[in-house]
């Protein structure tokens, strides 16, 4: 980086597009100052401690470090630096059609935000400057869905594997979409507001009748056949623990299993809604967290209880909603509940987590059998005055308190889950894309884990 890098924040939180602010990137810092207009709109900003209200006037300023070079809420707008990831792949080859190649690092992040930095999920939009923020805005949605079909002059399985060389036909046919994170492929897309029917078309910027935005997320069969029929049943379980779950639909595409979920940080106007990771939040306050897993779910409970962070509108009711999350992943075999799977969500005005994303059981493919991505309670831990590592239950007693639930509260609770997943080693046994050999030991890990849940 030889000179300062510049850029802008748009915002559509209103309907109305509006300037949020402008970021300026230099060799060591990350500094980003809120535009005077918006701080009189009563608008919320980047991200709940990078708030408006908190820093008014005053330029916010972040060293860069190797983890974050931008600040957390627009790094999470980057697909990270893996080799096999869909999403980076897919705007590294339309950047290199534009004739952008020979870049790495940091330098292809700042290149791939600049493409892809807005419209993707969440309320952020991130542009070189305020003429290409103006004309993206101004430009009109393109109306109609185009039919998914196996006489596309392309094949999407090959393209799926990332050795395609026709990605261009792709991207012509539904545009340079936005894209959002993980080695899953997944493209935003809008589809009848009625359901799939097998028609897609670009993700909405403006309001649009007959539309809805999903995510579609294809299925990598090599490598974790039959995730999607096991995404489409721990999402249909959460339903039925009482969590807030969007609505999907499950489908085939030239082959590929995939499904369409309906974006929850999108109104029923397509005017976004203010969305932030839990990561985004915790590296907020901490920028010196290395990644999305290390830390702990009794540091998100104290950190839903911090009066002057006042993360959420109701502290209690979303420390039990955390506490049955992770009763859920234990029962489930999710082991991936991890700070980028939690997000919090402003709607009519309350702060709360947002509905239930990415709950799939990795657990049922051997190189993801971990019981947890994070610690909870101190489980296996040695503490003063004990000879002993924390036991299971005594972690979940330790983890309940952290959520400020009694001992039958916190029983109540896992009763309940456990009362509403008797069936579900039945119906993962149905599942007719899961391998066998899958099923026998993914179910195996899920009585272990009932029986650890009972004695509690």
């Amino acid at each position: 980086m030889s000179r300062d890098l510049e850029a802008v924040v748009w915002t559509r939180l209103n309907m109305t597009p509006i300037k949020m602010g402008r970021l300026y990137l230099t060799e060591t810092e990350n500094r980003f100052t809120y535009d005077e207009d918006y701080l009189t709109s009563g608008l919320r900003g980047l991200g709940l401690v990078l708030s408006p209200s908190t820093y008014q006037d005053n330029t916010i300023v972040r060293k860069r470090t190797e983890r974050f070079d931008f600040l957390p809420p627009i790094q999470g707008l980057i697909p990270p630096r893996e080799k096999n990831n869909f999403q980076r792949n897919l705007a590294i080859k339309y950047l290199k059609s534009k004739g952008v190649s020979g870049l790495s690092g940091f330098e292809m992040d700042w290149e791939i935000l600049k493409l892809s930095g807005h419209g993707g999920i969440g309320h952020l939009d991130v542009f070189e400057n305020d003429d290409d923020a103006l004309r993206w805005y101004g430009t009109p949605d393109k109306d109609g869905l185009f039919e998914i079909s196996d006489t596309l002059s392309f094949s999407l399985k090959q393209f799926l594997t990332w050795f395609d060389e026709d990605a261009e036909a792709f991207i012509q046919l539904i545009g340079p979409t936005p894209s959002v994170g993980g080695a899953i492929p997944k493209l935003l897309l809008s589809i009848p507001d009625t359901g799939w029917d097998g028609r897609i078309g670009l993700p909405s910027k403006q309001p649009r009748s007959g539309v809805t935005d999903v995510v579609l997320k294809f299925e990598q069969t090599a490598t974790y056949p039959g995730i999607i029929e096991l995404e489409a049943l721990t999402l249909d379980v959460h339903r039925r623990l009482g969590f807030d779950v969007p609505r999907y639909w499950t489908t085939e595409i030239s082959g590929i299993p995939a499904i369409a979920i309906e974006r929850f940080d999108r109104t029923e106007h397509h005017t976004p809604r203010f969305t932030e990771t839990v990561f985004s939040i915790i590296a907020s306050g901490n920028p010196d967290i290395p990644n999305h897993y290390e830390f702990s779910y009794d540091g998100i409970a104290k950190a839903l209880d911090r009066p002057e962070l006042n993360l959420v509108s109701d502290s209690q009711a979303c420390k039990e909603h955390l506490f049955k999350r992770l009763i859920a992943s234990f029962v489930t075999g999710n082991g991936d509940l991890h700070l980028e799977n939690l997000s919090i969500l402003a709607k009519e005005d309350s702060l709360a987590f947002s509905p239930v994303y990415d709950p799939t059981p990795m657990r049922a493919y051997p190189i993801h059998n971990m019981m947890n991505v994070m610690p909870f309670g101190d489980y296996a831990q040695y503490i003063e005055d004990q000879d002993d590592p924390i036991n299971f239950q005594q972690a979940l007693h330790r983890f309940a308190r952290s959520c400020g639930l009694k001992p039958g509260g916190a029983q109540a609770l896992i009763d309940e889950v456990l009362d509403k997943t008797r069936d579900y080693a039945e119906r993962v046994d149905a599942l007719e894309t899961l391998p066998a050999t899958n099923k026998e030991k993914y179910t195996a890990i899920l009585e272990k884990m009932r029986v650890l849940l009972r004695p509690l």
